[in-house]
């Protein structure tokens, strides 16, 4: 039998619902009265029709983009929320790292919380006592357990609410993107602690935009769009999914924000747009996959031989910066003459993250006078296998080890 079964779940909100003050209930049931409302188009599904199981000792992970209904589904499982309709069962004691120490009162002490804290997730006090120490030691609080928690920083705060949740010795665990939090030094001990649960066969559901925490740690992965499960089966076929499968029209093209028509600019940038090796229009790849940036432009007066220039960057550091005088492309455009300028990325090495593209023309290669240019023109991400390595830039490479003859 299952140890999770989640069938054909949708939850749905109210949009506009307040959060359940008098102030905000009067106007809800005056409008409900007066039959004032627009019925299922104030609902916004954040789940549609979900299902899955999950058996003992599987590890599932869920990916997507912010809004897909990842937390959410979490929620359901823990039972923070409930369902609008579906059937949602999990067998056996279950421990949710989805938000720490939710269950702390600022006044109580560390101490006090521990106890608070543990019992709320089903521990008893004889197994609090047992385990005290050992949640004490792994927070790295020693010294402030009997300070109250409002005096806590963040870090110390989500510390000792993951040394709480992780002790309970769950059946089923549930992680949301808790280790987004802290020094890398306790994100690091987190993740054998999760590893631990993993070798002994316990069941987990991860939520993580981590991919090389996906990749090494789940068995199975479900990739959730706008509330529906697009794919689940192989890790790495859901994670290269996620990167080429769905498209958002606000990522992908470097349309001018203003729209506006500038004939007081002799040469324009009109549109920016990433394309894959098929010619369609995308903001996600895959590592070492063929990517084209088209810019697209109109001349408003004479121009010769513009420099049209693309640079792809993380944040604001140039990875790559490239012209067309590179290439001793030269040319000469009338008033009203549209064109496009592309650069073809044969093989994108870039290794999971997400990077942005800034564009512009200028007169030549050494002038400072610049056409147009459009800053971060466009957004997109790229994913990559464990395999091929971790940071910035993929080199394609090979291990061996032996011994010493």
């Amino acid at each position: 039998m299952a140890v999770i079964e989640f069938e054909n779940v949708r939850k749905a909100y109210r949009l506009g619902q307040g959060r359940g003050s008098l102030r905000d209930a009067i106007p809800q049931l005056f409008g409900r009265v007066v039959g004032r409302g627009n019925g299922d188009r104030d609902l916004l599904w954040a789940l549609d029709g979900v299902s899955f199981e999950v058996e003992a000792g599987e590890v599932l992970g869920l990916i997507g983009p912010n809004g897909a209904g990842k937390t959410t589904t979490l929620k359901l499982l823990s039972r923070v929320i409930q369902p609008t309709s579906g059937r949602i069962v999990v067998n056996g004691r279950m421990s949710a790292l989805i938000e720490l120490g939710a269950g702390f009162h600022p006044d109580l002490t560390g101490r006090e919380n521990v106890y608070l804290n543990a019992s709320i997730l089903g521990l008893k006090k004889q197994e609090v006592d047992a385990k005290f120490d050992e949640i004490v030691e792994f927070a790295e609080l020693t010294e402030f357990i009997d300070t109250p928690v409002k005096r806590y920083s963040s870090g110390m705060f989500v510390r000792l609410g993951f040394a709480v949740a992780a002790h309970v010795e769950p059946d089923v665990l549930l992680v949301d993107e808790v280790l987004a939090v802290g020094d890398h030094m306790f994100r690091d001990k987190c993740v054998q602690r999760i590893n631990a649960f993993r070798e002994v066969g316990k069941t987990m559901i991860i939520v993580s935009h981590n991919e090389e925490m996906i990749q090494k740690l789940c068995t199975r992965t479900i990739f959730l769009y706008k509330g529906r499960v697009v794919y689940q089966g192989d890790t790495q076929k859901a994670l290269n999914l996620y990167h080429t499968g769905y498209t958002d029209d606000a990522l992908y093209t470097g349309k001018r924000v203003d729209g506006r028509e500038d004939p007081a600019r002799e040469m324009q940038i009109t549109d920016v747009v990433l394309l894959d090796g098929g010619g369609q229009a995308r903001n996600s790849f895959l590592t070492g996959e063929p990517m084209t940036v088209q810019i697209r432009f109109r001349a408003n007066t004479p121009v010769d031989n513009p420099v049209f220039y693309s640079r792809i960057r993380e944040g604001y550091r140039i990875l790559h910066g490239t012209a067309t005088s590179r290439f001793h492309i030269q040319g000469h455009f009338e008033p009203g003459e549209e064109g496009v300028a592309e650069v073809n990325y044969q093989s994108l090495n870039l290794l999971n993250g997400e990077y942005n593209i800034n564009v512009g023309i200028l007169r030549d290669h050494f002038s400072p006078f610049t056409y147009d240019s459009i800053d971060a023109a466009l957004q997109f991400q790229v994913g990559s296998s464990f395999e091929q390595g971790g940071a910035v830039v993929y080199l394609p490479h090979q291990w061996e080890v032996r011994r010493k003859e």
